[in-house]
């Protein structure tokens, strides 16, 4: 290959380089704040998603907490959209213990982040064995049946896509069973020992949002988070808050022509979840015992 064809092709690499890691530090430019106010729009055109209209600027918590509060829930169950709920009602950010560019630069700028400074940090993992990381837990549980199948949707179309049918048709070598099968059995184990760990390992308080209430009466379920978390907003902020509601990290459902799972496969999501339901009953059951016998003290 000639020398000028080789020069033109290693400065469009090193061109290229230089593009991609602009863009993955593009949310730390300027303030934690001002980058993230209203109408913040992506300064890539090229990767732009619809706006995210704030009801307030977001800040970072002042002065910090001295422990952060987990948000944990297995994926699928609507994490996103309730930091993003939590985020538009308090102007508040909410942090993560993982990494994701895409939520860090649309609205998000906490990623990573999982001190007092962030409001809630999100989690899907079993409680850590860091007994200071996180002094309380606010527990998001989706019907195991959305929450698998809304992963699965997120592994093959990211956030707010939908996986094609032909993603629950292609077939594993294990005893020819359709991936899609194989990965309702895996993630059904893990479903169940998330919660049941933070429900009976996790030493701190533990308060439980059930995602399909907060889809019903969002107004209630916030402010039942807010007590949990101590934390006081205003009528106003709530209106904003409930009128912003959908935002941009909500799957849109969409009609399929055929059912994914089978009715081996919804025995084993109703075994599951009623399980997982009887923990809640009992945790809440011995709460309640123990805020009984401290107003009796």
């Amino acid at each position: 290959m000639p020398r000028r064809s080789l020069f033109l092709l290693a400065a469009a690499v090193v061109m290229l380089y230089f593009v991609i890691i602009m863009f993955m530090l593009s949310p730390l430019n300027g303030s934690k704040s001002s980058f993230y106010g209203h109408g913040y729009m992506n300064h890539f055109s090229y990767r732009q998603l619809p706006a995210v209209n704030w009801c307030k600027e977001l800040r970072w918590r002042s002065p910090p907490a001295p422990h952060a509060v987990a948000l944990v829930s297995y994926p699928g169950s609507g994490n996103t959209w309730l930091r993003y709920l939590l985020q538009q009602a308090t102007g508040i950010v909410t942090g993560s213990i993982y990494m994701d560019h895409s939520l860090r630069v649309h609205g998000f700028p906490a990623e990573n982040v999982t001190d007092g400074s962030v409001l809630v940090v999100k989690t899907h993992e079993a409680p850590p064995l860091e007994p200071d990381k996180f002094k309380s837990a606010i527990l998001l549980i989706r019907n195991p049946r959305d929450a698998i199948l809304a992963d699965f949707n997120r592994l093959h179309k990211g956030h707010i896509g939908t996986a094609p049918k032909s993603a629950f048709k292609k077939k594993s070598n294990e005893h020819k069973k359709s991936d899609w099968a194989t990965y309702v059995s895996h993630q059904l184990v893990g479903w169940e020992s998330l919660h049941r760990l933070w429900l009976t390992r996790f030493p701190g308080p533990v308060h439980v949002v059930y995602y399909e209430a907060l889809v019903q009466d969002t107004r209630a379920v916030l402010h039942g988070i807010f007590d949990f978390l101590n934390h006081t907003i205003t009528e106003y902020d709530m209106n904003c808050a409930i009128s912003h509601k959908e935002g941009i990290y909500r799957r849109k459902k969409k009609l399929q022509d055929f059912d994914p799972f089978t009715t081996e496969m919804y025995k084993a999501l109703d075994g599951v979840r009623n399980r997982v339901l009887s923990m809640v009953a009992d945790y809440q059951k011995k709460q309640n015992e123990t805020v009984r016998q401290n107003a009796v003290k």
